[in-house]
């Protein structure tokens, strides 16, 4: 069990700070291992601790004396098929004992299964692409990116070829409708996109752009019209 004044750590106490016990590396430690224990198939663990608020702060002479506020962060396949509530309780039960004491108390807890952090690291990623390019083209009326990855930059990365720089690589689709590509050739747009993404395809964060669609605002509803005449034609028959 954890007490809130953590026991000395490899020889030599940790110092104190203005923060909870929860900041000594060898808590984290501990917090680390019961969680472990308790839960198996454990891909990503986090531990943050979270400030109190002000007006609690101001109360407490001894930092080092006060329960921790943490935000945790779980990643396990054995989540897979449980409800987000028993996920929770298994984290829980692993902290029964500091919880009941007043050791700590979790702000926040995430309980994510793999497929659902890697799905919301790529719509956080899009997010942060999507702003560079409105950013980097001016009056985009469409924007949409998708992520193709599939494993290509893995396979690439590690059969020797060189064809990945990075076995994380990203594939991805992406979709731009701007005024701004007016008169221009269709290399020259698609080689502004590139540019604006060139560090990441350089050091291979981004694997491949496939199917990268530059178009202006007239181009892309030609073939939006084109279409939905498709879509009638197919209905008929």
């Amino acid at each position: 069990e954890l007490r809130p004044r953590p026991a000395e750590a490899d020889g030599a106490r940790c110092a104190p700070a203005r923060t909870s016990w929860a900041a000594c590396p060898t808590a984290q430690r501990l917090l680390r291992a019961q969680i472990q224990a308790a839960i198996p198939n454990i891909e990503r663990l986090v531990i943050e601790e979270r400030p109190f608020d002000a007006e609690d702060a101001a109360d407490v002479v001894d930092p080092l004396a006060r329960g921790a506020r943490l935000s945790l962060e779980v990643v396990s396949r054995s989540f897979e098929g449980l409800r987000p509530l028993d996920r929770q309780r298994l984290v829980h039960a692993a902290l029964q004992a500091e919880l009941a004491s007043g050791a700590m108390a979790l702000s926040e807890l995430k309980t994510l299964t793999p497929a659902q952090f890697c799905a919301r690291e790529s719509r956080r990623r899009i997010s942060r692409f999507e702003q560079r390019l409105r950013a980097a083209v001016p009056e985009i009326e469409h924007l949409e990116i998708v992520d193709l990855t599939d494993g290509h930059a893995i396979a690439g990365f590690f059969d020797g070829s060189r064809r990945s720089l990075d076995p994380n690589g990203l594939e991805l689709k992406i979709t731009v409708v701007s005024a701004a590509f007016e008169g221009m050739t269709p290399l020259a747009r698609q080689q502004w996109i590139q540019d604006e993404f060139d560090p990441e395809i350089r050091s291979g964060a981004i694997h491949a752009l496939p199917h990268l669609k530059t178009w202006t605002p007239a181009q892309w509803r030609a073939k939006a019209g084109s279409q939905d005449k498709n879509a009638l034609g197919c209905a008929k028959l």
